[in-house]
């Protein structure tokens, strides 16, 4: 008889107070890449600071002249080798970094060219990549929280619908996260190597976690 009290006490409750559902959701949307990115380097050794200035100087002048980059700032360092505790300064190193930015592999040929001539400078490139535009990007955030705040409602009205439970929201927890896929492309230092990478999607998602309110 005790449990007896004890279980429609529960039951009660349960009735009275209801109880919280939590549910997970995942909002999808690819995005298309629109422009390509090339991170590149140079590199100037040289025996004094200023014969290693004067290398690097003017090939960060000549890329300057090309809107579709930017950067230009160098770091120069002396360069040892130690040996018996003693310290020797074999020259200079500097490096200058830039970022380009284009549509058209066509629209950098000046600057692959420029590469091919350069005989002391050493290139460091990283992969060429495809990007999508930090607006199209905001603008895909925005949409798919959106859709994923509307859900709640929906999945409320669901519920009701098939007589499952009468539910209010009570909690929207949204969580974005993109997931780049891009093709890598080896090091260029010629005009001949140089290709356009395959496009491959970017996948932007929203992670929703809903709590419920039911009876």
């Amino acid at each position: 008889m005790h449990f007896l009290k004890l279980l429609l006490l529960g039951l009660f409750t349960t009735v009275s107070f209801g109880y919280e559902l939590k549910v997970n959701k995942i909002f999808e949307e690819n995005l298309e890449s629109d422009r390509m990115e090339l991170h590149f380097s140079f590199i100037a050794k040289k025996k004094s600071a200023k014969e290693t200035k004067a290398l690097l100087h003017p090939a960060i002048a000549t890329i300057k002249k090309h809107s579709q980059c930017k950067g230009g700032a160098y770091t120069l360092n002396p360069e040892y080798n130690y040996k018996s505790n003693e310290r020797e300064l074999l020259g200079f190193v500097a490096r200058a970094n830039f970022e380009c930015s284009f549509k058209n592999i066509e629209e950098i040929e000046e600057i692959v060219t420029f590469f091919d001539k350069q005989k002391e400078l050493e290139l460091q490139q990283a992969p060429i990549k495809w990007v999508v535009d930090k607006e199209s990007v905001n603008i895909a955030k925005m949409s798919l929280e959106i859709k994923a705040i509307r859900y709640a409602k929906e999945y409320a009205e669901i519920l009701k619908k098939e007589s499952v439970a009468q539910c209010s929201e009570k909690k929207v927890e949204i969580h974005t996260n993109s997931f780049i896929y891009r093709t890598s492309q080896t090091m260029f230092m010629s005009k001949n190597s140089i290709e356009t990478p395959t496009k491959e999607p970017t996948l932007m998602s929203v992670n929703a976690t809903y709590t419920f309110e039911c009876q």
